[in-house]
């Protein structure tokens, strides 16, 4: 720990998913912080511990509250308990506890106090993967009961959700579903599970199975909500129909995460014939008030599969900045989207040149697992548009066959059909 306290700032910044670079975002970290447990922090004090006013000494009263905020009971606390950041040492007792039949309140309290740091969140995964992988159900269920989840980074939950959703396929569908559908009952295996990794590759398979069982036992509106949109995702993109009954706006609505927000957006924007100007004033009044980056996630493939290019670059003029501001781990594959977008834009403007080079600084390798085939999937269907263009054969004919690599992984036909006109002969 420095003088200056730059490694509780940084646990700060990991926890709220906020990186601190301009003044608005302490604005929306002192936000953060209140609305955790009513702790109060003052606004001039957080720009001075982050650069903004000139630095002084922050009080005891001030880095109790941070503290806090991180879980600890003050500041000493936060201190003492350092040594568990450690990776090595964090191990080394995940081992220990490992070589046990049961685990006591020692052990949970200290993974309690290990995941705090979010690095030792995949030694974690790795830990609950192998009680999967012996169908240790009684441990499990004490797992998901006892630790302590919800305050972890962002980034960090996603790679434990990819973990752990992986060591489920490793083995019998069957098995996995039994072991699914014990734990779905507790909260925070269905936040940092089934919820968190949206698995796109598997929404014809197991995927789709393990929603409809958070439909059956989940007393949450917002998780049935999800699953009632998957459910037509999977149908949108599959069999290329939308007959079910309308999704409406459940009660709370205004309150749900931006990216389910978009999801509904996206719904809306795929079961229409066209964009309307009541939609479209309620897109950009949603960007407005929620995080852009999130929200678009969701509405932007819809937008590409419907061909809405016109507002999809006034969406983009307009929130170019947001969209790109965020540097957490995961908006890799906001990024790849946004970039795809932008591909299309200029494809439908006929300026090729700044659509391949769009399309260049789509890394594909570093998107999300869960989103890895779906993204790519517009991905090469944009390399088809683009390739078109130009009349180039060979960049064509080889879009097209990891296109329909990929409608085989994921059983999504309507990018078959999409597809048909850009097809060089």
């Amino acid at each position: 720990m420095t003088n200056d306290h730059s490694q509780l700032l940084l646990d700060i910044e990991k926890k709220s998913n906020i990186v601190i670079t301009k003044v608005r975002h302490v604005k929306f970290l002192k936000e953060e912080i209140e609305a955790y447990k009513d702790l109060k922090i003052g606004f001039n004090t957080l720009r001075r511990l982050f650069g903004f006013l000139k630095k002084t000494k922050p009080t005891l009263a001030t880095l109790n509250t941070l503290a806090r905020y991180l879980g600890y009971r003050s500041y000493a606390g936060y201190l003492s308990n350092k040594l568990n950041f450690d990776a090595w040492y964090f191990q080394q007792k995940l081992l220990l506890i490992q070589q046990k039949n049961d685990l006591n309140k020692t052990d949970f309290n200290s993974i309690n106090e290990g995941v705090q740091y979010g690095k030792n969140i995949v030694y974690v995964a790795y830990f609950v993967s192998n009680l999967i992988l012996e169908n240790n159900l009684r441990t499990l269920n004490s797992f998901f009961k006892k630790i302590e989840l919800s305050k972890i980074d962002f980034s960090y939950l996603l790679q434990f959700a990819t973990i752990i959703t992986h060591s489920f396929y490793r083995i019998d569908e069957n098995k996995a579903i039994i072991i699914y559908n014990d734990l779905i009952k507790h909260a925070s295996f269905r936040n940092t599970i089934p919820l968190l990794y949206i698995d796109y590759s598997n929404l014809n398979g197991i995927y789709l199975k393990v929603l409809r069982l958070l439909a059956k036992h989940s007393p949450v509106i917002s998780d049935l909500f999800f699953v009632m949109l998957m459910e037509f995702y999977r149908d949108f993109y599959t069999e290329g129909i939308c007959n079910r009954k309308e999704i409406k706006l459940p009660i709370g609505f205004s309150k749900f995460n931006p990216v389910l927000k978009g999801r509904f957006y996206a719904y809306t924007i795929m079961s229409s014939t066209a964009i309307d100007s009541n939609l479209k004033r309620k897109l950009f009044k949603e960007c407005s008030t929620n995080r852009v980056s999130w929200f678009l996630e969701e509405v932007i493939p819809a937008l590409l599969i419907k061909e809405e290019y016109k507002i999809l670059k006034e969406l983009s003029d307009k929130f170019y900045e947001e969209i790109f501001e965020s540097k957490a781990w995961s908006d890799k594959t906001m990024s790849s989207i946004f970039l795809i977008g932008l591909a299309n834009i200029s494809w439908y403007n006929n300026e090729i040149s700044s659509a391949k080079r769009s399309l260049e600084l789509v890394v594909l390798e570093k998107i999300e697992l869960s989103y890895y085939n779906f993204v790519s999937l517009f991905y090469y269907l944009t390399e088809l548009k683009v390739s078109h263009a130009e009349n180039a054969l060979e960049t064509n004919a080889a879009a097209f066959i990891i296109l329909k690599q990929l409608v085989l992984k994921t059983g999504f036909e309507r990018f078959i059909g999409a597809s048909e006109k850009y097809i060089l002969n």
